[in-house]
């Protein structure tokens, strides 16, 4: 009886429900493997949660019956994964409560890095404003934040030792002649609770101290660490290249990165610091600086690429002493004068340069994708919305069309590591601005970075997009809808 009884709870659950019940998940990423059953079910409650490590540390399966989902993962990895997708059901099904498919998905990712950048240096984001931001990255399976805490138009690290970066390198005046005063710095106990609170959510923060140029709020402050000191220096009120590259021979510079470098020890655990490395016009810096002329000679090198390729080994020195690693942003011209040491990961990002960046990255250098005709989502997505003048419009397609690989076989690409996309926040003030323009183009780098190319589709993708409109607004009160016409204003 007992035994007849459960077959008829099960045909009740197990029923192919009507027409109006959904037929297809909405899971962005899209996972490695899905196969569908002829059923559905009402009800997601977690049956069993099981470690199996044969799946591999970031991999899961999940199984969903009629009667619930099982949950087995390989590691910590896999199972936040595994939970992720859950919630993505869980927010379907209330979206469609006729029921879901039944069925087993079996998933991972294509890469490992999969990371968004986000640019308090130009505009500050508060903590709060962060650990939302955190919120929808771990929705999304992303496992990599990356922040821009140092630049020209603002610095945001506290240096114990070096109160003018707080009193005067963390504000400016406005910001593109608004009128408007802006200012920000963490306190070390915000710093180390943002990376608390990512790290419950598998999400890894990479500090990044942009050098040797870009520093010219750090040159309001000390204009002493400079070539040619300038003790009228202010903090950047505009975007563009300064001329602002911290002079490498002077021993008051060292000092002072040791004790940067001491601070992201104590409040960052991830091995890796993001030593910027884009934008720098050596050739009117340090080619014209006596002391940096006078050390050239004496060391007899040939240019000043042999003094920046000391530079940068003394720099990834005394991170090694703290045990951490540097990334760059790839320079052409530094690859070509022998600047990155081999197992140096890099970053390609100047539009239309990545597939070559690719082939030449293959001897030694990591490589994650941030291919800014795909990834800067600080660009417009929608034709005719405010371009400041000079941005290209980047759709959601075009996001979704990168494909990190570029259509290679993966023994010209297997030292690519993952995907980024980068929100430079010169003309993001707020967090609506910085949410608006992330998402949802975000969720195509995500799939990018997590899908196998054979099981990504642009015309399902939009569904799933369509879909996730309520999931969002339910589980975090924030509206993906987009349209020409209803950005936030830009002041």
């Amino acid at each position: 009886m007992k035994h007849l009884l459960s077959i008829f709870v099960g045909i009740l659950l197990c029923a192919i429900l009507p027409s109006v019940a959904a037929d297809k998940y909405s899971i962005i990423p899209e996972p490695e493997r899905t196969e569908l059953k002829p059923q559905a079910t009402k009800t997601l409650k977690l049956l069993s949660d099981k470690a199996e490590a044969s799946l591999g540390k970031d991999a899961y399966r999940l199984t969903v019956t009629p009667e619930g989902v099982h949950l087995a993962s390989g590691g910590r990895e896999g199972r936040l994964y595994g939970q992720a997708t859950l919630r993505q059901l869980q927010d379907q099904l209330a979206a469609q409560p006729e029921g879901i498919p039944c069925g087993v998905i079996k998933d991972k990712p294509r890469y490992p890095w999969r990371g968004l950048m986000v640019d308090p240096a130009r505009h500050f984001i508060p903590l709060a404003d962060l650990k939302k931001f955190a919120d929808l990255m771990a929705y999304y399976k992303f496992n990599k934040l990356h922040l821009h805490l140092t630049d020209d138009q603002g610095w945001r690290l506290p240096v114990p030792g070096y109160p003018r970066l707080e009193s005067v390198a963390s504000k400016r005046a406005e910001s593109f002649g608004n009128g408007t005063p802006h200012e920000g710095m963490y306190t070390r106990g915000e710093l180390k609770e943002l990376v608390a609170y990512c790290a419950e959510r598998g999400i890894e923060v990479i500090p990044e101290i942009d050098l040797p140029g870009h520093n010219q709020a750090l040159a309001a402050a000390y204009p002493e660490f400079f070539c040619f000191p300038d003790h009228n220096t202010k903090v950047s009120t505009t975007g563009g290249v300064g001329l602002y590259l911290v002079c490498p021979q002077k021993p008051e510079v060292w000092k002072f990165y040791a004790a940067v470098f001491d601070v992201l020890k104590d409040i960052f655990p991830s091995k890796i610091v993001h030593l910027g490395g884009d934008e720098a016009p050596l050739e009117k810096t340090w080619e014209k600086c006596p002391l940096s002329v006078k050390y050239r000679q004496k060391k007899g090198m040939k240019d000043v690429h042999e003094e920046l390729k000391e530079f940068e080994g003394k720099m990834a020195s005394m991170l090694a002493a703290r045990g951490k690693r540097p990334q760059l942003w790839y320079e052409k011209p530094w690859a070509e004068a022998g600047i990155y040491r081999k197992g140096d990961t890099v970053f390609t990002w100047r539009m239309g340069l990545t597939p070559s960046t690719i082939t030449e990255t293959k001897q030694g250098l990591p490589l994650i994708i941030a291919a800014g005709e795909h990834c800067y989502l600080d660009y417009p997505q929608i034709p005719g919305q405010d371009n400041r003048g000079w941005m290209p419009t980047t759709t959601l397609e075009q996001s979704y069309k990168l494909d990190p690989a570029y259509g290679r076989p993966e023994k010209e690409t297997d030292h690519i590591i993952g995907v980024q996309a980068t929100m430079w926040a010169e003309q993001l003030p707020t967090l609506n601005h910085l949410l608006y323009r992330t998402y949802p183009r975000a969720m195509a780098i995500a799939e990018a970075g997590w899908t196998p190319m054979n099981v990504r589709s642009w015309d399902n993708f939009r569904r799933k997009v369509a879909d996730h409109r309520a999931f969002v607004l339910k589980r975090f009160n924030y509206d993906l809808e987009r349209t020409k016409e209803n950005e936030p204003p830009f002041k």
